[in-house]
């Protein structure tokens, strides 16, 4: 990821203002700000200071995406995630097993009901936990099964025929390091998007575990 020019020195100004926030989403958010101005020191201490916030009181899918968050954070700092995954796999698992009754007969049409966003949400967080666990073919079965409750037409092109990590899992299930290359490729192509467009604002939203993954993969090379 690369930050345009006419972007960098705003970002940097913004992350110098929020240095002394104790918001664990600002804190995270100054982490992320850091890493896409590639100053990996700086990243790491604000992934220190923000694991260490305390957890907000947050339940189902919200608070295990937190969890993830956390997580990731403890990996790219190489320290031990497990306790973190095992709880928010947990509560994917739960908020899953409550939304699957009431998904709605005819998916392509009705795409707003709160059960089928807690489905889809638990099906990519248990995704994404199990590529991080390292459970490849796990990662990629979750992957199909998130896929086959999202109509084509919401989902972005090139993700119809499989998420970025579930490219990376499968490439690592089958030792094949050109399929692992096209997830990266993939995945750092939507961040540098993310980033190049400018008012997404990543450092401000929920793009670090995105970022992360990236990272993730890549060190899988």
């Amino acid at each position: 990821m690369k930050v345009p020019e006419h972007l960098a020195k705003p970002l940097l100004e913004q992350l110098e203002d929020q240095e002394t926030s104790e918001d664990y989403l600002v804190i995270r958010g100054s982490a992320l700000g850091y890493a896409i101005l590639d100053n990996i020191d700086k990243r790491d201490e604000f992934i220190n200071k923000f694991i260490e916030t305390s957890e907000p009181e947050l339940l189902g899918n919200q608070l295990a995406r937190e969890l993830q968050a956390r997580a990731v954070g403890k990996v790219l700092l190489g320290k031990s995630a497990d306790e973190l995954l095992t709880r928010a796999k947990e509560i994917f698992e739960i908020e899953l097993e409550k939304a699957l009754p009431d998904l709605p007969e005819d998916l392509a049409i009705d795409v707003a009901t709160e059960p089928l966003r807690n489905a889809r949400q638990a099906r990519s967080g248990l995704m994404e936990n199990a590529f991080l666990a390292k459970e490849w073919a796990l990662c990629m079965s979750e992957g199909e099964h998130g896929r086959s409750i999202i109509p084509d037409y919401l989902l972005y092109q090139p993700h119809r025929e499989g998420y970025p990590i579930e490219f990376v899992a499968k490439g690592m299930h089958t030792e094949d390091m050109e399929m692992v290359t096209k997830g990266i490729e993939m995945q750092e192509e939507f961040l540098d998007y993310v980033v190049q467009v400018g008012y997404l604002k990543p450092w401000e939203e929920a793009y670090f575990t995105s970022y992360a993954l990236s990272i993730i993969s890549r060190n899988l090379l």
